[in-house]
């Protein structure tokens, strides 16, 4: 254990097994999703890839007590991805779309995914999103965190952290793991009624109390640790992290 209880920059939820780390996100993603679709008669849900969420949306499918989700209402739209094909082994769209979105009761026109290999590919998703959701206020954003600290696509020291006039960027340079990469900018994610960060696993734990420490001793670092730079203006930031990950004992 640490000696200081984790003080993040939101609400905090550690669970011991994944099971039941994933069930609290899967309710609070059912909860917001039946808010927005409540209020606004439709769910914007922006969805990271890797290897963390992807048992998460797995369980989403699986489990009988999510399927009341309200997915034929939901527009699903990407938080990052890389400049590959949408066939490749690397591409979020890819992963979403057999882990997740195949399964649901939505239309194509509902998925959104970067169109990575056009001439702009920033300046096309970005005005679809407005076309969509003109206030950039998306209702439910999921993130994940690498060992160096990024989110999305928003790599320590790299161009995409300093753009603040647009809600969607390029992201390359040596600063980003191979290949280049689109990402979901600051003022976007921030905009957003809802965040949550997904966190699993011992070799996070390290990043999780540098994280906690620089919050607690100094504020955010988005240059050096790009997941301190997610501060919602007005909306709420959940972190959802194992055991392992908040550093505790087994």
């Amino acid at each position: 254990m640490y000696e200081r209880a984790l003080q993040l920059s939101g609400p905090l939820c550690v669970r011991k097994t994944h099971d039941e780390l994933f069930d609290d996100l899967a309710a609070t993603l059912m909860t917001a999703a039946n808010g927005a679709v409540g209020e606004r008669g439709e769910f914007h849900l922006a969805l990271s890839g890797g290897s963390t969420p992807e048992p998460f949306f797995l369980h989403l499918v699986i489990d009988p007590r999510f399927r009341f989700i309200p997915w034929q209402c939901a527009h699903v739209w990407f938080v990052d991805e890389r400049r590959v094909p949408e066939a490749d082994e690397q591409s979020n769209y890819r992963m979403i779309r057999e882990s997740l979105v195949d399964h649901l009761p939505m239309k194509r026109r509902q998925v959104h995914p970067m169109p990575v290999l056009v001439e702009d590919p920033a300046d096309a998703y970005e005005a679809e999103i407005r076309r969509h959701v003109p206030d950039g206020r998306l209702d439910f954003v999921l993130l994940g965190m690498g060992d160096d600290a990024h989110t999305a696509s928003l790599f320590p020291g790299s161009p995409a952290q300093q753009v603040q006039d647009r809600w969607i960027a390029v992201n390359d340079g040596p600063t980003i793991t191979p290949p280049d990469r689109v990402t979901m900018t600051y003022p976007l994610l921030n905009a957003a009624r809802q965040l949550a960060v997904l966190v699993t696993g011992a070799g996070k734990a390290e990043t999780i109390r540098r994280v906690d420490q620089q919050l607690f001793e100094h504020g955010p670092d988005p240059q050096s640790l790009p997941i301190t730079g997610v501060m919602p203006q007005s909306g709420e930031l959940l972190w959802f992290l194992d055991h392992h990950a908040a550093g505790e004992d087994p």
